[in-house]
């Protein structure tokens, strides 16, 4: 969710809301996020200056999913394409998922995470069968899985909040309900089917078992 994506500033209330600080997770806490974002930047760079051949064999491209190359379906959101989608990307995965992962350790963020992703990519590739535009798309990016971030923790620290481009202060339900509909509008004003990785991953983070997701 691009908006929920350009955050500031996290602050945390304690003591009635008088005391506020920054929390940001410790560099190399979680061997999980750090092995992530190393991929993402490594990925992403080699996709810069190689012509197109790992955007071509990591993409999620339904057609190509459809004729044996079922590996797209885990590889899709890897590669980030400019350099600000990039930082955007890998300051989710450290903000969120640096988070998360002390909280519910690095196997069920993974677990978490996969699902997410392998329910983007499935239902894409379905959804591609009654949709030319879809069928033939190349898809690549952590949109999808920043607003999974974004969404598992304000449900898993609904007391906490933070600042979306300087002003609009969000926490708990909010912040959900904010990503999700930020991300569907502009998927319903472009194509929902194109877009189906970043509603499968916004829905379903919100639509979660809470007791597999909360700690």
């Amino acid at each position: 969710m691009q908006a929920a994506r350009g955050i500031g500033r996290h602050t945390r209330r304690e003591h009635a809301g008088i005391v506020r600080r920054v929390r940001l997770p410790r560099i190399g806490q979680s061997k999980l996020v750090s092995t992530w974002i190393l991929i993402t930047l490594v990925a992403s760079l080699v996709a810069w200056f190689d012509n197109g051949f790992l955007v071509e064999w990591t993409a999620l491209a339904p057609e190509r999913i459809w004729h044996g190359q079922v590996w797209r379906i885990v590889t899709w959101p890897l590669i980030e394409r400019t350099p600000i989608s990039l930082i955007l990307t890998c300051a989710a995965i450290y903000k969120f998922g640096g988070e998360l992962a002390p909280r519910w350790g690095d196997r069920r963020l993974r677990r978490f995470m996969l699902e997410i992703v392998i329910a983007g990519g499935v239902v894409s590739a379905l959804g591609a069968l009654v949709s030319p535009t879809a069928w033939s798309m190349f898809h690549n990016g952590g949109w999808a899985v920043s607003d999974a971030l974004v969404i598992a923790w304000a449900r898993q620290y609904p007391n906490d909040s933070i600042r979306i481009y300087g002003f609009l202060e969000l926490r708990g339900q909010q912040l959900v309900w904010f990503t999700v509909g930020v991300t569907t509008l502009i998927a319903i004003a472009t194509s929902p089917f194109v877009y189906a990785p970043e509603l499968v991953a916004a829905w379903g983070a919100a639509f979660y078992p809470r007791g597999l997701l909360e700690r």
